[in-house]
C-alpha cells in the first residue's frame, strides 16, 4: 500500500473547507479534462484604480471560493478564499481585493505552493460556522491572533456583485461576477455566476461558490475567466450543478480512500438484511473491547440500544452521532435508545438546525456506518432499527427491509472512517448538540414510554441465514457524499468501464429518472448515475435495475415507476440489454443501495447509504464502500437474482 499524498499535502492546500489531516492512498480517481485556455479581453470598470490585466507569469493566484450570503445574522462570515497555483511561496501583503466600492489591502500572508487562505469580515463569525479561524479579517477586529486587512471592507450584495484581485501595483489578476452583476468586469467573461438552486433544497444562505478543482492536485482546472470554471456554473451533471456549504471537507474527502491488499486480504463479512443482519451487528457490537463509534441517520432498535448501553457500562467508549431531524421527526423509540446509551456512560450527539444559530452542514446526516475497536468498519445501507434488523429472522421467517452491509477489518479503512466521524461530530460546530436529560426534543421519551415488544412477523422465508465470510478482498474505496459521490467518485468510474461482455446489477430504494426541479426532465437535468448505467448498456453491457415498490409513489414524476418506464422504453427503442423492474422481495421494502459490477475478470460490490437522488449525492452526508471480491459479488448476485425473480410477500 503506497501513499498518494501525505498529511503535509493536505495542510499546504489549507483544507479547502475544513481540512482533515488525512493521507489518501494509492489510486486517485482520474480528473475530468481540463477546461479551455484563458482569454482576457478588457472591459471598462470605473471603480478600479487600474484597468490593466496582469500577464506576469509569477502571479499565479486565483479567487478560489467566496461566500456572499453568510449564515451569521450580520453576515460577518462573508468571506473569500485565495489560492496560490504557482510553484513558489507567494506573499499577499499589499495585494487588494475589491467589490468595486471598497478595497481591502491584505496583510502579509505567506501562501505556499498550492496553499489556500480564507479571509472574512469577522474572524469570530467565520470560526462559528467553519470550525476554524480565517487567515485574515477585513472589517472587524474580533481576534487579536488573526491579522487584519487595511483600507475599506468589501460587502458583497447577496443578490449579486463582483470581486477583483489586484497586485500591489494595481494590476488585475483575477475576477468573478455573480448574481445580478452584469459581468462587465476586467478579468471576467460572459454571464455572471448564479447561485445553484436547480433543486430547491439548495439554500442561498451560506452557499459557497467554489472553483472546480483536480482532486489529485487540489489545484483548480485551467482558468477560462467564465462561469464554467465554477461548481455553480458548470453544466457537467456529475461534477458541476452544485454548491458547497461551510464546514464541508471537499479538499480532504474529494479523493476516496483507496487501498489494495495484493497478498493478505483482510477479514471481511457480507451481510444481508433482513435475513442475517441483526445477528451480525449484534455480534460485532458484543465483541467490542475498547470502542464502538456509530454515525447513522437513526438508531431505534431496542435490543441494539440495550447492548450498546451494556458495553458502555462495561467501559467501552460508545459514541453515536444521529440526524437530529429525520423525516417525520425524532421518534420516542430513538429518544429511548439515546437515553439508554447516554445513561450508561455513552455519548449521543445529534446534528441539528434548531438550537441557537445552528445551521446543519448537510441536508441530512444519512450515513450508516460503525467502527469497532479502531480496526473493523461496517458500512451499511440500513439504519440500526427493527425493520432492517428484525429479531425473528433467526427463526427462518420474517418481514423486513432488504438491505446490505460490508464489514471489513482493516486499520486504514477504519482510521479514515473515524476521521470522517470525528469531523462530522466536531463540537466546534454549532450544529452538534448532545443528548440532554432535560431537553424536550433531544432528550428522553415521555414518562412511562417503553419500546413495543417485537411482533411475530412472517411472510418472507429467510433465504440467506448466515453472512458470507469473504476471504478474497483485493481492493477497496471508502467514499463520501457530497465530496466524492459522483465525479470524482468510484461508482461512476467503475460504471464507465463497463462494455461488451460486462454486466451491472443494481438494487435501489430510489433511482430518480431526472434531477433538478420537480417539473424538469432527463434532458434538462439528467441523473448522472442513471445515465451512466444507460450509457453502459449502449456500450454493450448487460444492465439490470431492481427498484423498490413498497415506498414508491407511482404518481410522482420522479418515482421508481417513472424510472422503470423511462429505462424500459429506451431499451426497447434502442435494442439494449437493459431492463428495470419494481420489487418488494422481503415484504417491508427494498431499502438497499447496491451495485454489482462484473468488469472483465474483476468483480466489484458497491454499497452504502446513497440513494439515487440529487440531495443524496450533493447535499447529504453519505458513506459508501466499494470492494473488489469475487466471493462477495457471487453471494450478492445470488441475492439479487432471487429478488429479481421472487414474487412480493404479503405485508401486514
Amino acid at each position: 500500500m503506497t501513499a498518494r499524498a501525505g498529511i503535509g499535502a493536505w495542510v499546504l492546500a489549507a483544507g479547502l473547507w475544513l481540512g482533515l489531516s488525512l493521507a489518501a492512498h494509492a489510486g486517485p480517481m482520474p480528473p475530468a479534462g481540463a477546461a479551455a485556455s484563458r482569454a482576457a479581453p478588457v472591459h471598462p470598470f470605473l471603480y478600479l484604480p487600474s484597468l490593466r490585466r496582469d500577464s506576469d507569469a509569477a502571479h499565479h493566484v486565483l479567487i478560489a471560493a467566496f461566500v456572499p450570503d453568510g449564515l451569521a445574522g450580520d453576515e460577518g462570515d462573508e468571506a473569500f478564499a485565495l489560492q496560490n497555483t504557482g510553484s513558489g511561496t507567494l506573499n499577499l501583503g499589499g495585494w487588494t481585493i475589491t467589490d468595486g466600492e471598497a478595497a481591502a489591502t491584505l496583510p502579509a500572508l505567506a501562501v505556499p505552493p498550492g496553499g489556500l487562505v480564507w479571509c472574512s469580515r469577522s474572524a469570530a463569525a467565520f470560526r462559528r460556522f467553519w470550525g476554524r479561524s480565517p487567515a485574515c479579517e477585513y472589517e472587524e477586529d474580533t481576534d487579536a491572533a488573526v491579522p487584519n486587512a487595511s483600507g475599506g471592507a468589501p460587502r458583497l450584495a447577496n443578490d449579486g456583485d463582483e470581486l477583483q484581485l489586484l497586485t500591489p501595483g494595481g494590476a488585475v489578476v483575477d475576477a468573478v461576477a455573480f448574481g445580478a452583476a452584469d459581468g462587465a468586469v476586467p478579468g471576467w467573461q460572459g454571464p455572471a455566476l448564479a447561485y445553484y438552486q436547480g433543486n430547491p433544497r439548495f439554500a442561498r444562505a451560506g452557499q459557497v461558490f467554489y472553483r472546480l478543482f483536480d482532486p489529485a492536485t487540489l489545484l483548480p482546472f485551467a482558468d477560462t475567466d467564465t462561469a464554467a470554471d465554477w461548481a455553480q456554473g458548470s453544466s457537467d451533471a456529475a461534477r458541476g450543478r452544485r454548491a458547497a456549504y461551510p464546514g464541508w471537507d471537499l479538499a480532504t474527502l474529494s479523493t476516496p480512500f483507496h487501498i489494495r491488499w495484493p497478498l493478505s486480504p483482510p477479514p471481511a463479512q457480507v451481510v444481508v438484511a433482513p435475513d442475517n443482519s441483526f445477528a451480525a451487528v449484534r455480534d460485532l457490537f458484543a465483541g467490542a473491547q475498547t470502542s464502538i463509534h456509530i454515525e447513522t441517520y437513526d438508531l431505534d432498535h431496542p435490543d441494539l440500544a440495550r447492548l450498546l448501553a451494556q458495553r458502555a457500562a462495561a467501559g467501552v467508549d460508545v459514541l453515536v452521532l444521529l440526524e437530529g431531524a429525520p423525516v417525520g421527526g425524532l421518534t420516542d423509540a430513538t429518544r429511548w435508545a439515546a437515553r439508554q446509551i447516554a445513561g450508561a456512560g455513552g455519548k449521543v450527539l445529534f446534528m441539528v438546525n434548531d438550537i441557537g444559530d445552528a445551521d446543519d452542514r448537510y441536508a441530512y446526516l444519512h450515513a450508516k456506518m460503525a467502527v469497532v475497536d479502531g480496526h473493523t468498519l461496517l458500512v451499511a445501507s440500513e439504519n440500526f432499527g427493527p425493520e432492517s434488523m428484525p429479531l425473528d429472522a433467526v427463526d427462518g421467517a420474517t418481514l423486513g427491509r432488504r438491505g446490505y452491509a460490508l464489514q471489513v477489518t482493516d486499520i486504514g479503512l477504519a482510521a479514515r472512517a473515524e476521521a470522517i466521524l470525528a469531523a462530522d461530530a466536531d463540537r466546534r460546530f454549532p450544529d452538534i448538540f448532545p443528548w440532554q436529560a432535560s431537553h424536550p426534543v433531544y432528550g428522553p421519551p415521555p414518562p412511562g414510554y417503553a419500546p413495543p415488544e417485537p411482533g411475530d412477523l412472517s411472510g418472507y422465508t429467510v433465504r440467506h441465514p448466515a453472512p458470507l465470510q469473504a476471504a478474497d478482498l483485493t481492493e477497496a474505496y471508502l467514499f463520501t457524499a457530497p465530496e466524492a459521490s459522483l465525479t470524482p467518485g468510484p461508482l461512476l468510474d467503475l460504471i464507465a468501464r463497463a462494455g461488451p461482455g460486462d454486466s451491472i446489477s443494481t438494487a435501489q430504494l430510489s433511482e430518480q429518472p431526472y434531477w433538478g426541479a420537480g417539473a424538469s426532465s432527463a434532458v434538462r437535468d439528467p441523473n448522472p448515475r442513471l445515465e451512466a448505467l444507460i450509457a453502459a448498456a449502449r456500450r454493450g453491457a448487460r444492465v439490470r435495475l431492481l427498484l423498490d415498490s413498497f415506498f414508491d409513489r407511482p404518481d410522482d414524476a420522479r418515482s421508481n415507476l417513472a424510472t422503470a418506464v423511462y429505462v424500459n422504453t429506451l431499451a426497447r427503442s434502442e435494442g439494449l440489454d437493459l431492463a428495470a423492474r419494481l420489487a418488494n422481495p422481503t415484504g417491508a421494502g427494498l431499502h438497499g443501495k447496491l451495485h454489482l459490477l462484473a468488469l472483465g475478470d474483476e468483480r466489484w460490490v458497491v454499497t452504502g447509504s446513497l440513494n439515487g437522488g440529487e440531495v443524496s449525492a450533493k447535499l447529504n452526508r453519505e458513506v459508501g464502500l466499494a470492494v473488489q471480491s469475487r466471493s462477495a459479488y457471487d453471494y450478492l448476485l445470488g441475492v439479487f437474482q432471487a429478488d429479481w425473480n421472487a414474487p412480493a410477500p404479503t405485508a401486514p
